[in-house]
C-alpha cells in the first residue's frame, strides 16, 4: 500500500515527464519538497513565488534553502 505523499511524488514525476508544470507544483506542494518547488519556479521564471519560497526558507530556519532561493533570485545580500 502506496502513502498519500508516495502517491503525490509518483503524479509529480509523471506530470514532469509530460511536461504539466501545474500538476508538478501542486505535488511538489503537497510533499512539502521546497527545494525542487524552488526550481520549478526558476525554470518556469516564476520571481514572485521565488521570492515566497525565500521566505518560507527564513521561517524554516532552513539556511541551505535561503541561500540557494537567494543565489536563484540574483540576491547577493540574502546569500549572506
Amino acid at each position: 500500500e502506496m502513502s498519500d505523499d508516495e502517491c503525490w511524488h509518483r503524479l509529480g514525476l509523471e506530470a514532469l515527464r509530460q511536461g504539466n508544470h501545474q500538476v508538478v507544483e501542486m505535488s511538489y506542494q503537497r510533499t512539502k519538497n521546497f527545494e525542487r518547488l524552488s526550481f520549478l519556479y526558476l525554470l518556469t521564471g516564476n520571481v514572485e513565488k521565488l521570492r515566497k519560497m525565500l521566505r518560507i526558507a527564513e521561517m524554516r530556519r532552513d539556511i541551505m534553502g535561503r541561500f540557494h532561493n537567494a543565489l536563484f533570485l540574483g540576491s547577493a545580500s540574502e546569500r549572506v
